[in-house]
C-alpha cells in the first residue's frame, strides 16, 4: 500500500477560501508569486559568477613558471600559427596588483600572436552586440598551451636520434 493511497480522494481538490478573503485578496497565479521574490538575491554577483564557463571560482595567487617550465612554454609558442585551434591556461588577474586572480582553461582559435606585445589572441566563441570576441592573454600570464599540432620541440624541429659514429 502506497502512502499517498490514503489522499487520492483529495489530492486534486482546490483549496477552500472564504468569499471576503478572496475579494480583498485575489489568489495569485504562481508567476506572480515567483515575481515577489525575484529581486531577493543573498549573495549579489554570485549566479553570474557561477554561470562562467571553465572558471575554477576558487581564486589563487599568481603562478610564476619555473625556467624549464617557461622554456617548454616557449617552444610550444614557437609552433602556435594563425587558425590553429588550441587550448590555454592562464592566470587572470582579480585585483590590481596582479597577485590574485583565477586560473582559467578555455579552448579556442588562434586569431593572432603579437610577438611585440608579447599577447596572444583566441577566439573562443564568445560574442557581445558588435559580433565576435577575442581573447587577449599576455604570454607573462600563459601558464600552459596544447593543441593536436603542438608535438615535442625536438620532433618539430626535425632532430632525431641520431648515433654518432666514434
Amino acid at each position: 500500500m502506497a502512502t499517498n493511497d490514503n489522499y487520492d480522494d483529495i489530492i486534486d481538490i482546490e483549496r477552500p477560501w472564504p468569499r471576503d478573503t478572496l475579494r480583498k485578496h485575489p489568489k495569485m497565479s504562481p508567476q506572480d508569486r515567483a515575481k515577489i521574490f525575484a529581486p531577493f538575491a543573498a549573495l549579489r554577483g554570485h549566479s553570474a559568477r557561477l554561470s562562467e564557463e571553465d572558471v575554477n571560482l576558487m581564486s589563487c595567487k599568481h603562478t610564476v613558471l619555473s625556467e624549464d617550465e617557461a622554456s617548454i612554454l616557449s617552444d610550444k609558442l614557437l609552433q602556435v600559427r594563425k587558425g590553429m585551434t588550441v587550448t590555454v591556461t592562464y592566470f587572470q588577474p582579480e585585483t590590481e596588483n596582479g597577485e590574485i586572480g583565477y586560473n582559467i582553461i578555455e579552448a579556442g582559435t588562434v586569431t593572432g600572436i603579437d610577438v611585440i606585445y608579447r599577447t596572444l589572441r583566441i577566439n573562443t566563441g564568445k560574442m557581445n552586440e558588435k559580433g565576435a570576441v577575442d581573447d587577449v592573454i599576455k604570454f607573462d600570464d600563459l601558464l600552459d598551451i596544447s593543441g593536436s599540432e603542438i608535438i615535442d620541440i625536438d620532433k618539430y624541429l626535425g632532430i632525431g636520434d641520431t648515433e654518432f659514429l666514434e
